[in-house]
């Protein structure tokens, strides 16, 4: 097989797998098909696409088809979670909640003890039946790595993904140390104002509500959320539909999953971007998110290489999303895009500031404990996942998630060098095109024309070139002191 017959094939395997997932995901589609999608394009799982991979000299390429080998190994692992999820209900007293609504529940339930009956149910589910599938995945994907050559999964990962996998862990160990202090007092504040609770007593079932916002709904009524999008995107001279080729999909449907997603089935042509509404500004900023995903694959120039469309660092159209979801954050926006007073603008703030401190620490705290899982023993992870995440949060976590809480792929890498990328852009922007850069077309013109590339440039080439300076954990930092001091 050549690099030729190669991206061909690849290219309708995109197509296929990514309509799969917008509907199984999207709950239009009841029964999932992966393995089929697998099954009828497995020369990609050949040794002969392997070779032509290694023969490329491409490292994405390669990263590629290795990604392939695995999924067709953990589809039918992946279904039948999804089947489990789908059909699986969580009872809490006289409550009972389907699975993929106990997020959105958490996030709407100001009953203290409810949640934290409605928590221990659903992890008491998770210990059983999703660990035991989660680590028969995890120990295929080592296998399959390990037979490549490589060392241990861990390093890998590493080279597959062009990234030190252990130094950006150390990185996050040394952002969590130094947004201690800062983190301590302005969770302390929150906690005390939302939740009437020291610090001692915070339990994981209490972040959702802590976080909810819900005092400032009335400011991001859902009637008006694909609305106001449409309107911000046009005053910085983008179109947010992207002439048809970004499908927006935010209806509540049973079998939907909670957490939003973007998924493209022709690059840049068909892109679904789909979210399952849970109210107030969560709905605005995970909408962006997403928004940025979209209009990232639907920008991106057709006479691009393959491997500049599909594949590539996932960091930067994670940072574009990143740089979409924080206006939602910025006083700036806020004020011109909701009728909220400029009083409830910055109390809205530094409740949406400390969700992000906890965000990056949660993430910083989850990557420099999967490396560690996965140099170990995958049936003994308990103990370490819920300390470190505990410490890290200031919330208690069980022992129960600790498998159901590790992205596939080190994925928390690629959210952590995101959160380093946005930082970095955004501050460039406003040097650029000042505070409101939001909505100006100049502002857009600039994003569209990175956002064109696709992911041809990794992150860190992106931020050097972009800024002239080396991604970091510096200008994020930087960025929470001056939120949050």
């Amino acid at each position: 097989m050549n690099l030729e017959r190669l991206v061909e094939l690849g290219e309708a395997f995109h197509h296929e797998l990514g309509r799969e997932y917008y509907l199984t995901g999207a709950g239009l589609k009841q029964e999932p098909a992966f393995q089929q999608v697998y099954q009828r394009f497995n020369a990609l799982l050949s040794d002969e696409a392997l070779a032509a991979a290694r023969a490329s000299g491409s490292r994405p390429i390669l990263e590629w088809v290795v990604g392939i080998r695995i999924g067709q190994l953990v589809a039918p692992l992946e279904e039948e979670q999804l089947r489990w999820e789908q059909a699986t209900t969580v009872r809490a007293g006289e409550r009972e909640v389907p699975y993929l609504r106990v997020p959105i529940e958490l996030a709407n339930q100001p009953d203290r003890a409810l949640r934290l009956a409605l928590e221990g149910a659903r992890s008491a589910l998770v210990a059983g039946e999703v660990t035991r599938l989660r680590r028969k995945r995890f120990g295929l994907e080592h296998a399959a790595v390990e037979e490549l050559g490589f060392p241990d999964y861990v390093s890998g990962s590493s080279a597959l993904m062009g990234l030190d996998l252990r130094a950006l862990a150390a990185a996050g160990e040394a952002f969590l140390a130094a947004s201690e202090g800062l983190y301590r007092e302005a969770l302390a504040r929150l906690a005390k104002r939302r939740l009437h609770l020291p610090l001692e007593d915070l339990d994981r079932a209490d972040v959702p509500w802590a976080f909810r916002a819900k005092d400032y709904d009335d400011g991001f009524p859902l009637a008006q959320l694909v609305d106001t999008a449409v309107r911000q995107m046009r005053e910085m001279g983008l179109d947010a539909h992207q002439a048809g080729r970004v499908r927006f999909d935010t209806d509540e449907r049973p079998g939907k999953q909670p957490r939003a997603f973007c998924v493209p089935v022709r690059v840049p042509d068909e892109v679904y971007l789909v979210l399952r509404p849970r109210g107030g500004h969560a709905d605005y900023r995970t909408l962006w998110h997403e928004l940025g995903h979209a209009i990232h694959f639907a920008s991106v120039d057709p006479a691009r290489s393959f491997a500049d469309r599909w594949l590539g660092d996932n960091s930067v159209t994670e940072g574009f999303a990143m740089l979409w979801d924080h206006l939602t954050i910025e006083p700036g926006w806020v004020r011109r895009y909701t009728a909220l007073g400029r009083s409830q603008v910055a109390d809205l703030r530094f409740d949406l500031m400390v969700h992000e401190l906890y965000s990056v620490r949660r993430y910083a705290a989850k990557l420099s404990y999967e490396v560690l899982l996965h140099q170990g023993d995958l049936s003994r992870g308990g103990p370490e996942y819920a300390g470190r995440l505990s410490r890290a949060t200031l919330f208690r976590y069980e022992e129960a998630d600790y498998l159901q809480d590790v992205d596939p792929g080190f994925y928390a890498a690629r959210y952590l060098r995101a959160w380093q990328l946005e930082a970095a852009v955004s501050c460039e922007l406003v040097r650029r095109y000042d505070e409101d850069w939001f909505r100006n077309p100049r502002a857009g013109v600039f994003l569209q024309h990175l956002m064109s590339r696709g992911q041809a440039d990794p992150a860190d080439r992106l931020a050097a070139e972009v800024t002239g300076a080396p991604l970091s954990f510096g200008p994020l930092l930087a960025r929470m002191e001056a939120a949050l001091q």
